[in-house]
């Protein structure tokens, strides 16, 4: 890259995003502790609840205590079949959930260059959203305690407005180290403000 420094080479975002002499300073997907724990608990929950269902429907000799008679209460063979197709099809929804958790997880990847600020997003298409560092006016990041303790938050850049503005002022949920992505954005802006280039990036963090 320009000015003799060593920046990260792209994993996640499209190489060709970047210009000749663009340098790539951090590129992240959201935590996966962000992204993953609702659907996979419901899902948890809902298997147990899935083979109680099917054992009074069916008749196995299988009790998970504190399930067994809230099922079997339902009453005769079916109500409680329609009680195990109702929980199937919760389950079903719990799977349909965690897979677009999955996907857009997978899809969504925030990052900051020399020049840019740039969410590259999209499901089926694709959508590329940039703020230029210099339309940067500001970097809030929040977290709550548990989140403080998971290692990641909520990061918002402020922008002014502009027509090569597409993003700003929207709450990226789930950042990361989002404090180093708030000094990442802050050290690139007022050295581009100084006319010079934005640092090195720091160690790549692994979540």
């Amino acid at each position: 890259m320009s000015s003799g420094r060593s920046y990260n080479m792209p994993k996640l975002l499209k190489s060709t995003y970047l210009a000749e002499a663009e340098g790539l300073l951090e590129e992240t997907r959201a935590t996966k502790l962000y992204y993953f724990p609702g659907p996979v608990f419901g899902l948890i929950v809902f298997a147990i609840f899935d083979l109680q269902a099917a054992a009074v429907a069916y008749g196995w000799n299988l009790s998970i205590p504190g399930l067994y008679w809230a099922f079997h209460g339902i009453g005769g063979a079916i109500g409680n079949t329609i009680l195990m197709i109702i929980v199937l099809l919760v389950t079903l929804l719990l799977v349909l959930w965690l897979v677009v958790r999955y996907l857009k997880w997978i899809t969504t990847v925030y990052a900051i260059t020399t020049n840019r600020v740039i969410v590259q997003s999209g499901i089926l298409g694709r959508d590329f959203d940039q703020i230029p560092i210099t339309q940067v006016r500001g970097v809030d990041v929040h977290q709550s305690v548990g989140q403080r303790i998971l290692g990641y938050g909520t990061v918002r850049v402020s922008s002014e407005s502009g027509a090569s503005t597409t993003i700003g002022n929207e709450d990226w949920l789930g950042i990361p180290h989002p404090f180093n992505f708030q000094r990442l954005i802050e050290s690139a802006t007022q050295n581009l403000a100084r006319g010079g280039v934005a640092p090195p990036p720091a160690p790549p963090s692994h979540t």
